[in-house]
């Protein structure tokens, strides 16, 4: 079969290794994708030459993994690990392997791997070396271990949640017994690291059928195995989502089901897990300590908790708002009210964007534009809604950009000249001040002119230096 442009640039590593006497093939996921017309991630190469014979075939390599026999070789500016035909036995805790044996045969190699759509060759002349028909399984839309599911699965239970993936990644069917196999062994989640869990889960999520995850997530039981406990709520709507997809009605499923549909409209990643966090009804704390349960970096779970804080600050808003311009009687009046704001809408709206940063709060309208189920009571709400809703978050978005000042840096008049204008030493105060002179801008309360924040200053720090006798209302 004809190479993509990616395997035809190696071609030269497998000439090299063949002009040594040795089998050189393409192997794994680049030849999955290969025949799937998809773009390749990585170009790996399987061989008949042991590691020393690899590294003395070409003048740039670096010995990254010389026990489980993979040599990287660095070739015309691009890396390719290149690994010998092995054969593994004796798994320990249910991951990796302890004895590795080098072996000459690829048949033998290929039976070690998971799945028969990973488990192809590709020689260099194109012909494919398929011995467990992973590319009849690959054209019939199936996924299936090699040789024994659970023998599979006990060596690696990482291969549990890799055979979700999969299926979600290249829509397949998991075969029979490879999904009984899955819901027998699930137990051996246990014993995986839950980095590597939630590797497997960003690949989920950011991938192109996350709603086909979920479902199979939730059907399979897997959340409930894990090494670490994930959040109550995952499990309660796993178990919605579940049942909804075995045919029963769910009240809590069915509005889950379509919000997580919603979720492949959203090109970040990042704004997908924000969404599904807020389906779930995880707020800003519980979501962090989720992204820190699958070891997320710090900066993410940072992301993540301020969009969700300004979900919990404007969902609810937002729904009312959008249920009484959706019951208006006619439809154009519906979106030229929805591009005016209520007042208190406004203010909401700039506050929440001054608590939690102008970024976080574009990206809850850009996702709830995508996920309207975010806000909607129900689809026949969202049904109504959906007139209104883009020029309401049009007109949200239209707020935060014209916002005068969306940080105390922004303000025309600084923390020194606040200091000279109190004549009093620096504390708590200043900062109570400057977000007070903030709020004002933004809101449009004060203009964003030294002159004016320094007279609003002034007749705050004065209120302030009243005696308490005389504040207030003493009627």
């Amino acid at each position: 079969m004809s190479m993509s442009e990616a395997l035809t640039k190696a071609l030269p590593l497998l000439a090299a290794l063949e002009s040594r006497g040795f089998e050189a093939v393409f192997v794994g996921g680049c030849v999955r994708d290969t025949l799937l017309g998809r773009p390749l991630k990585d170009v790996d190469i399987a061989t008949s030459a042991s590691p020393e014979d690899v590294i003395a075939a070409f003048p740039h390599t670096i010995p990254t993994g010389l026990q489980h026999g993979t040599v990287t070789v660095v070739h015309d500016g691009d890396t390719y690990e290149i690994t010998t035909f092995r054969t593994e036995s004796a798994y320990e805790g249910f991951r990796r392997p302890s004895e590795v044996r080098f072996v000459t045969e690829l048949k033998e190699d290929l039976l070690r791997r998971d799945f028969t759509i990973n488990a192809m060759a590709m020689r260099s002349d194109g012909t494919m070396v398929d011995p467990f028909g992973g590319r009849r399984d690959l054209g019939r839309g199936i996924l299936r271990c090699v040789g024994d599911a659970d023998a599979r699965l006990q060596e690696d239970a990482l291969r549990i949640v890799r055979a979700v993936r999969f299926a979600a990644a290249y829509d397949l069917r998991i075969a029979p017994g490879t999904w009984r196999a899955i819901r027998r062994h699930r137990a051996l989640l246990a014993h995986i690291a839950m980095e590597r869990i939630g590797l497997e889960f960003d690949k989920m999520i950011g991938g192109r059928h996350p709603e086909r995850a979920g479902a199979l997530l939730a059907s399979s039981g897997l959340l409930a195995h894990t090494k670490e406990l994930l959040p109550e709520a995952i499990s309660s709507a796993a178990a919605a989502y579940a049942a909804l997809n075995a045919g029963r009605s769910s009240e809590a499923g069915e509005p889950l089901a379509r919000g997580i549909r919603g979720l492949a409209g959203l090109a970040d990643a990042e704004d997908r897990w924000a969404a599904l966090c807020a389906l779930l009804g995880l707020g800003a704390d519980e979501a962090a300590k989720l992204f820190g349960t699958l070891r997320y970096a710090t900066a993410r779970g940072e992301r993540l908790s301020v969009v969700l804080g300004v979900h919990g600050a404007m969902a609810e808003q937002a729904g009312r708002d959008l249920t009484a311009l959706a019951d208006q009687p006619v439809a154009a009046e519906n979106a030229a009210l929805a591009a005016r704001l209520r007042e208190d809408t406004r203010r909401s709206w700039i506050l929440a964007a001054l608590r939690h940063g102008q970024t976080a709060a574009l990206a809850w309208a850009g996702i709830v534009g995508r996920v309207p189920d975010l806000i909607a009571a129900d689809i026949h709400a969202a049904e109504r809604q959906h007139a209104v809703l883009g020029p309401y978050l049009q007109a949200l978005e239209a707020a935060v950009r014209g916002m005068p000042a969306g940080a105390v840096r922004d303000l025309a008049v600084k923390g020194k000249e606040l200091l000279a204008l109190a004549d009093r030493p620096s504390g708590p105060w200043l900062g109570r001040l400057l977000h007070s002179l903030l709020e004002a801008a933004a809101l449009g309360a004060v203009p964003n002119e030294k002159a004016a924040l320094l007279a609003e200053a002034a007749a705050r720090l004065a209120q302030e230096d009243r005696p308490h006798e005389t504040r207030g209302d003493h009627s």
